[in-house]
């Protein structure tokens, strides 16, 4: 094989497995909202594990609120991927085709983390308030 077949091979493995861990990582908090912990409470947990209390209540409620928005990003977060892992594995492979799927993957990305600190700045914003 070629250096070039060795990269696209390497590629095509590593989207797959960020493919198969996104899937696993969603089905996993749709079942800890399905089972009443509402909105990803373990990722919940683990994003704001370094704050306070109050804090994490607050952050935990805002995201039962924003719930269908993220659902919403993360659900078009595995369908970027999974674009990127078809374009990577297309044939023939199209350079181009790879680096707009990847971008999508940002921007994506972007959406979903964006959101997420907007949720924590407002948590953070609200505790203050009420101490």
């Amino acid at each position: 094989m070629t250096g070039r077949s060795w990269l696209q091979l390497g590629l095509v493995a590593a989207l797959a497995i960020s493919v198969i861990a996104n899937a696993f990582l969603i089905g996993f908090v749709v079942k800890q909202a399905r089972s009443g912990l509402g909105g990803g409470g373990a990722i919940a947990q683990a994003l704001v594990s370094a704050y306070p209390k109050e804090v994490r209540e607050e952050f935990r409620r805002l995201l039962r609120e924003s719930r269908p928005d993220a659902v919403a990003a993360l659900r078009e977060l595995r369908q970027a991927r999974g674009a990127l892992a078809d374009a990577a594995s297309a044939t023939p492979y199209v350079e181009a085709d790879v680096k707009n799927a990847m971008q999508r993957v940002r921007a994506a990305t972007d959406v979903l983390q964006e959101m997420m600190q907007g949720l924590l700045l407002e948590a953070l914003q609200n505790a203050r308030q009420a101490a």
